[in-house]
């Protein structure tokens, strides 16, 4: 098993510079796969992360035993389709069952779309869920960088951020979403220059690509191609 360790902003730190942080991650690799992840934050609190193989059993009475301090369990399994990831994630606070979330994750496992769900019916209850499009080339020539953090969120290259109504409808397009200044805002059935057709166009992205974004459920997701990667 192999070990690595990150800061906040998903940026490689040593093991003695983890030590001194409080907002930091312990990463354990199998295979170079994520396996299990410690997470510190300023607040105090302790998380811990785990994927879950198909057949392993009684994950939160293990974990619970090897982490007596932690405050958050979130066990995960997952599923790859196609170029993507698809994870399910029980959110276990204090041994407490408080939330299901559906993450799908590219191959740089950027999460490229979330949905939270209701777990009295296990249906997405829309709430907080949101979609991410990511291209170096659009970021490069149209994106102005973030001056707070530098080149730390800019390595990711998310080009815009979209956000839902409480029926999974499409509120918003927040294009330049990590801009310190030039954010710009997209919205259904506004006219130019603020319709979806003119974000299509700036981020040129196909009508079926672009439609992906109009509701926040997480599959069929188009093909997005190299470039736009």
């Amino acid at each position: 098993m192999k070990i690595i360790y990150r800061n906040s902003f998903n940026r490689s730190i040593s093991e003695i510079e983890n030590l001194k942080m409080n907002d930091s991650e312990k990463v354990f690799l199998v295979n170079n796969i994520t396996k299990k992840i410690e997470t510190n934050y300023p607040s105090g609190s302790f998380h811990v992360t785990y994927y879950k193989d198909n057949n392993e059993k009684n994950i939160l009475e293990k974990l619970s035993k090897e982490y007596p301090n932690a405050d958050v369990f979130k066990i995960r399994t997952r599923k790859v389709t196609g170029n993507h990831t698809f994870e399910i994630e029980d959110y276990i606070e204090n041994g407490v069952l408080e939330l299901k979330n559906n993450l799908l994750r590219d191959k740089r496992g950027r999460i490229v779309a979330y949905n939270q769900i209701d777990i009295s019916n296990n249906q997405p209850s829309h709430e907080g869920s949101f979609k991410c499009f990511y291209s170096k080339t659009i970021y490069n020539n149209y994106c102005v960088p973030n001056l707070e953090f530098d080149s730390f969120r800019d390595k990711d290259f998310e080009v815009f951020s979209a956000s839902y109504d409480k029926s999974g409808n499409l509120i918003e397009i927040l294009l330049n979403s990590q801009s310190t200044y030039d954010k710009e805002y997209f919205f259904p059935n506004q006219p130019s220059p603020y319709d979806l057709e003119t974000c299509r166009r700036i981020c040129d992205l196909t009508k079926e690509q672009m439609n992906y974004f109009l509701t926040d459920e997480l599959l069929p997701i188009p093909n997005f191609t190299i470039k736009n990667i």
